[in-house]
């Protein structure tokens, strides 16, 4: 621990290793979009919401050092010291590439802008990457029943369970009573102290933790293979890492399972009539007896009484069969089918025997794992 002093104004700054959640942070790390190493988690604790009217009393961040995870907090034992905590904080941020946070983006970090303006000292967050964990999770609480995306929520999701549950209301009284007491040199006022900390570490620890629900949507193969049933084709793949709990949900008629490290996707067969379209139709004859479209180079052999100029409604080959359906916006090399010229939802012809190269399977998986809902 080291304490500053400066005018006689102090500001407390500790820093101490986390090696409790070492495993979970681990976990979650290997699935952010940048080294550990390079990304500064912060959060912040305030008086109120307003940067202009409340005071800034703590600062926290955790980093990975040295193959460590390290806790720093900067915490004022008055209201006069937030120039300490905005100094410090942009000194130690400063070699970090990324900044991360959850929901940072909406109070933390122009909370902090604010500060950095009124206090005429140059923003740490310009030129930064950022990482805002609520937004990256936001659509997993959509396949799990849970009434909120509050930090405390999808942090238990992800199987992080914290000291004590404290509301920002509660902190702010808590910070309070902790003010007068160290006024007056009570030694109860520690105690107040340590619970702030260690909601703020809390926090820290949560938002990280946070990534694992990554697991859900950040799809990296490993040994994809793909199956097909009677009525239906099951993609199926390792996970790179175990995913916080087991869940299953649907998309439409696509079910998706998440069970340990085991990933199944399985999309239900489309079995009837579907057309293929060309695009460049004036370069089409339309064979009414035949049902379809030739291209001119080889219609032009047809006798001019059995063909007739093809229109964008008519220039089509048609298949039947079964077909494997396709996420909207699917880039696929070979022709996909539809019900009408128009139709947005795409099916590619899929039998028994169909075999598909790896890359095509990876592609596929990925494209069924981020489509819309």
């Amino acid at each position: 621990m080291q304490i500053f002093y400066e005018k006689g104004l102090t500001m407390e700054h500790t820093a101490k290793v986390l090696t409790s959640y070492e495993e979970q942070l681990n976990n979650a790390a290997s699935i952010l979009p940048a080294p550990a190493e390079n990304i500064c988690f912060f959060d912040i604790e305030t008086t109120g919401l307003s940067a202009a009217v409340s005071s800034l009393y703590l600062i926290g961040t955790i980093t990975f050092e040295n193959n460590e995870w390290v806790l720093n907090q900067w915490f004022a034992d008055d209201y006069v010291s937030e120039v300490r905590l905005l100094q410090a904080f942009s000194e130690f941020s400063e070699k970090y590439e990324w900044i991360a946070h959850y929901n940072g983006a909406t109070f933390d970090i122009p909370y902090l802008e604010k500060k950095y303006r009124t206090n005429h000292m140059p923003s740490p967050f310009a030129g930064k990457q950022t990482l805002d964990l609520y937004r990256a999770v936001k659509h997993i609480k959509k396949y799990f029943p849970v009434p909120n995306q509050k930090l405390i929520t999808m942090e238990r999701l992800a199987g992080f369970t914290r000291h004590e549950l404290l509301s920002g209301k509660e902190c702010i009284t808590l910070y309070t009573e902790f003010m007068h007491e160290n006024f007056f040199h009570n030694p109860e006022s520690l105690e107040k102290k340590n619970r702030l900390l260690f909601h703020n570490e809390d926090d820290l620890i949560g938002t990280i933790v946070c990534a694992l629900l990554l697991a859900y949507t950040t799809y990296k193969p490993i040994c994809p293979s793909v199956q097909t049933t009677e009525h239906s084709v099951l993609f199926t793949d390792t996970l790179e890492k175990k995913v916080p709990a087991n869940l299953s949900f649907q998309k439409g008629d696509i079910s998706f399972s998440f069970e340990g490290k085991s990933l199944s996707i399985e999309v239900p067969l489309w079995e009837g009539t579907l057309y293929h379209f060309f695009a460049d139709y004036k370069n089409y004859y339309y064979l009414p007896k035949e049902d379809m479209a030739v291209h001119k180079s080889v219609g032009c052999f047809v006798e001019p009484a059995y063909r007739q100029k093809a229109t964008a409604a008519n220039c089509y080959i048609k298949k039947d069969g079964r077909f494997l359906p396709l996420p909207a916006g699917t880039d696929w090399d070979s022709p996909v089918f539809s019900l009408t010229r128009k139709d947005k939802k795409v099916f590619i012809p899929w039998e028994e025997n169909t075999e598909l190269a790896t890359d095509s399977v990876c592609h596929l998986i990925n494209e069924f794992m981020h489509m819309p809902e």
